[in-house]
């Protein structure tokens, strides 16, 4: 009882800080690439080891850094039960299809041999994602290297508008959800156990 209470703990506690935002250049003294504020060793380096034993922020779902089935594990998510993993994969837009049939057809989707649980995610997941180094794409980084793209996401602002994420520029805003058609990509939710996914 009192070990599951000490990992739940640590877990909290290293969670409860936001992530470094990748920015490292300072252009005067106080910016954010000065302070670096936030957790982990760097925007892609943890600060402890992830169940495979290494400090990576991102690996396949073996541990490893070759993306062969495009799910992209994001360890700086892991609270010690569960992690968010990523496809790759860019999806849409199609003129023929609708914001609810996209958000549909995510949960309808196989991936790498996991067969349920993929979904749009939603827009404070998908803000986890831009690494502000890279300027004029926030998301243009390995393993995502996902172009100057705006992506939709699950969350609603309205019953008829939905917030997407342009990964250019870093903006959030909100569009009509029955004629705005952008990509969009998926997450999971994975459980852990030792070094297997689940």
């Amino acid at each position: 009882m009192i070990g599951n209470y000490i990992k739940a703990t640590k877990a909290f506690l290293t969670s409860a800080k936001l992530m470094k935002t990748g920015q490292t250049v300072s252009q005067q003294t106080g910016d954010d690439g000065d302070i670096e504020a936030g957790r982990n060793t760097s925007f892609s380096v943890l600060a402890q080891n992830n169940p495979f034993g290494n400090t990576n922020r991102f690996t396949s779902t073996t541990g490893n850094q070759t993306y062969t089935n495009t799910i992209i594990i994001d360890w700086s998510t892991f609270d010690g039960n569960n992690v968010l993993g990523w496809s790759n994969t860019l999806r849409g837009p199609s003129p023929t299809r609708t914001w609810s049939q996209d958000i549909a057809d995510a949960l309808l989707l196989s991936i790498g041999g996991f067969s349920s649980g993929w979904r749009i995610p939603n827009i404070n997941e998908i803000m986890s994602l831009p690494n502000y180094t890279y300027l004029n794409n926030f998301i243009q980084y390995a393993p995502f290297s996902l172009g100057a793209v705006s992506l939709n996401t699950s969350t609603r602002q309205t019953a008829t508008a939905v917030f997407k994420y342009a990964s250019s520029n870093g903006t959030i805003t909100s569009v009509d959800r029955f004629s705005q058609f952008n990509q969009y990509i998926v997450c999971r939710t994975f459980t852990v156990t030792g070094t297997i996914l689940l």
